[in-house]
């Protein structure tokens, strides 16, 4: 940005919204405060929103209405799931009519019916081929008539159905998976998820699956095609790095990481992931957005000025817009993992930026320069 301009709002380079859910619109069964309003400007601006989610367990019908109820636009052609991608993925290998293992929750077998393929239930797969002239009942399907699985989370799949599902891989037919999480975040803490399960059955089968939710491309790609918008005008925004932003940039896409879910800024200095922008909630989309620059003496973002310096970081006395410290702060962070830095250093120093964002957390976004600490090194806090 040429200096003295104006900084723009990140929406403004951007015709459609690939949005992630969990972290991002709501947390369990309540609204990130402030998100649908925001989703609703987005759209009342003539921005193209779909909601792009690995939870292959429910039908997008389900997704919507919870949407809708928290205040979020949200119709059913709207959400988007790797259960879809999945689908379209086998219809694009399958004749119309082709039976496929519906390994999951409702939302894969919907998926496949609406993709023209036949789901079975491996409680409706047979034991064992039918001997030939035996009796064939049309409720039942022989492993033979099977010529695909698809993999999604269930929560009420059983052993029995691993079984039949690996006994069908171990004949080679082929195997997509939605997503491979390995862990499902619940209130209490972390469950396996469809990755820990799809482990299983790589183990027992040799085998691995094609997968087409985040972060590989297939996903995206099916939300560009909802969209109608071109990958360059189109924006990926959530909250895991190691999902979202990595299968943006996977699938050639911009991406905004916003920082009220799960992973905080200390997060950044793990992986090789580069976001367009790095935003406090979904509402700072739409206001002008500072972009770090670097100076002679660290890195300036707005008025806040932060520095790396004896494995800590520094912050200015000019303090700041709170996310102008943080991206500030990240782009010092990541620039000292460039000259090789050890991670770990870096962690410890960024837990400053980490605490800046727990402790601010609101749907403005902002916090008054008062609030951040002048010249306070991070292993002082």
């Amino acid at each position: 940005m040429p200096p003295g301009t104006p900084p723009q709002p990140p929406i403004a380079g951007y015709d459609g919204v690939v949005c992630d859910l969990d972290g991002v619109v709501y947390r369990g069964d309540e609204a990130v405060p402030g998100a649908p309003r925001s989703l609703q400007q987005l759209v009342d601006g003539g921005v193209r929103l779909v909601y792009a989610t690995n939870n292959a367990s429910r039908v997008p019908a389900e997704v919507a209405r919870q949407l809708a109820a928290l205040g979020a636009p949200a119709t059913e052609s709207d959400v988007v799931s790797s259960a879809q991608a999945g689908a379209a993925r086998l219809a694009a290998d399958l004749p119309a009519g082709t039976r496929v293992l519906a390994l999951g929750g409702p939302g894969v077998a919907e998926a496949l019916s609406r993709a023209g393929l036949v789901p079975v239930r491996p409680a409706d797969v047979m034991a064992e081929d039918p001997p030939a002239g035996g009796v064939a009942y049309p409720e039942v399907a022989a492993p033979g008539d099977v010529s695909a699985v698809l993999q999604g989370f269930g929560r009420n799949v059983t052993v029995a159905d691993f079984e039949t599902a690996a006994r069908l891989l171990t004949r080679g037919v082929q195997w997509v998976a939605t997503n491979d999480d390995a862990t499902l975040p619940l209130p209490w803490g972390q469950s396996p998820g469809n990755g820990a399960y799809v482990d299983l059955l790589a183990a027992a089968t040799g085998r691995r699956p094609d997968v087409v939710g985040k972060p590989h491309p297939p996903l995206y790609r099916l939300a560009l095609d909802r969209l109608g918008t071109a990958a360059v005008r189109t924006i990926a925004v959530g909250d895991r790095l190691a999902t979202d932003i990595a299968g943006a940039r996977a699938a050639g896409l911009d991406s905004a990481w916003v920082l009220t879910g799960v992973d905080g800024p200390s997060d950044l200095l793990d992986t090789d992931a580069t976001p367009t922008f790095v935003v406090a909630s979904l509402s700072e989309l739409q206001r002008p957005y500072a972009v770090p620059q670097r100076e002679a003496l660290g890195w300036r973002c707005g008025v806040a000025t932060v520095s790396y310096s004896d494995e800590q970081l520094v912050i200015g006395h000019e303090g700041g817009d709170r996310m102008e410290v943080v991206r500030a702060g990240l782009a010092a962070l990541v620039e000292a993992r460039e000259r090789g830095t050890a991670t770990d250093q870096l962690r410890h120093a960024a837990r400053v930026l980490d605490r800046i964002i727990e402790d601010g957390r609101d749907d403005s976004g902002r916090t008054p320069a008062a609030d951040v600490p002048d010249e306070e090194p991070a292993s002082n806090r």
